[in-house]
């Protein structure tokens, strides 16, 4: 029968290396993607549309917006993004016309789905120069209670300060969402059924 030995001093020194080798690539696996939080306090959120009259515009107010981003030793630009979660309560949307806005929000649903979220399944960065980077970032948006899988894209770049900004732009559809295009003054204006989401965020850790 053979003898069970220990893991202990009097091993050779190749089968306690065995042991140390994944510790080892586990701690520096984590060094050269250290994670990092940041929040994005007052990101600039606008919401473009069409109508059969004119072209109007909604802004997004009081935005819950985060990343984490991954970065790798001595290198100010980020590597991955490893998560993107946004927030907005469908009645901080505002168009500076209250009867727009509440037609928006019954069109909505708000008082059901008071939320449009948008979270990140999978991201992207493309590396540029001079702190300058891309990244798509595909997740589900979900607005009135429908989620639709959209790829976000944004032209970034890292401040001197470390500051991360970014800046990009979404189409969408109402109808994909389940919204009824609102309609005004006894039909005589109808408002398109795409819209274009205009975003500038500014993250910080």
């Amino acid at each position: 029968m053979k003898k069970y030995v220990p893991l202990t001093s009097s091993c050779p020194t190749y089968i306690k290396g065995i042991w140390v080798l994944p510790v080892f690539f586990l701690m520096f696996a984590g060094s050269i993607r250290a994670q990092e939080v940041y929040n994005a306090p007052d990101p600039d959120i606008k919401v473009l549309g069409t109508s059969n009259l004119h072209n109007w515009s909604m802004e997004a107010k009081e935005v819950s917006c985060s990343a984490k981003f991954g970065f790798s030793p001595g290198n100010t630009l980020p590597q991955t993004l490893t998560a993107l979660e946004l927030s907005l309560a469908v009645h901080n949307l505002k168009s500076g016309e209250s009867m727009m806005d509440s037609r928006a929000y019954t069109a909505m649903k708000a008082d059901k789905f008071a939320t449009i979220t948008f979270s990140s399944s999978s991201s992207v960065i493309v590396p540029g120069q001079k702190g300058q980077f891309q990244i798509k970032s595909t997740g589900n948006l979900k607005i009135a209670g429908v989620e639709q899988p959209v790829t976000l894209v944004a032209a970034c770049q890292v401040n001197a300060d470390g500051l991360i900004v970014c800046n990009g732009s979404q189409q969408i559809k109402m109808t994909d969402y389940q919204i009824k295009p609102p309609s005004f003054m006894l039909g005589a204006l109808k408002t398109g059924d795409a819209l274009t989401i205009n975003y500038s965020i500014i993250f910080k850790k």
